[in-house]
């Protein structure tokens, strides 16, 4: 009997943990050149994965001639929900990476260097570009 109560616990733990582990792999192709952490990156296919931790604080961005690591934070969408996808704000004919979303209802806020904040701030404008993942 308790084999048996320990054989559902980890079905059901593997239910659970499986499929959030593997929606911390985005792939997607991006039609526009865009920065990420201060780096410029030209328009193309782009693999996103998380590094290290679960808690997904730093993730790499890369195609097969460039990479880029960014930093972030955790965000929550309580009224919408998002499939997997990057969110980049254009402002001033520039594209700027600001979310990564995983699916559902949280996320991930990008670092920006503080010279982009003040650029993308200055923008009339602005409007949000959101390129979901395959």
């Amino acid at each position: 009997m308790k084999f048996c109560k320990f054989g559902v616990f980890l079905a059901l733990f593997a239910a659970v943990c499986l499929p959030a582990a593997a929606q911390t792999r985005l792939k997607l192709d991006v039609p526009f050149n865009f920065v990420a952490a201060g780096k410029s990156l030209p328009a193309g296919h782009y693999t996103v994965d998380v590094v290290g931790s679960t808690e997904g604080r730093t993730w790499f961005i890369s195609n097969d001639h460039t990479s880029v690591g960014v930093m972030s934070n955790p965000i929550q969408s309580p009224q919408t929900t998002h499939g997997p996808s990057l969110v980049f704000l254009q402002s001033g004919g520039t594209y700027s990476l600001i979310q990564i979303w995983t699916g559902q209802k949280f996320g991930r806020e990008v670092f920006r260097s503080k010279v982009k904040q003040t650029l993308v701030s200055e923008g009339l404008k602005d409007k949000y570009v959101e390129i979901g993942a395959e």
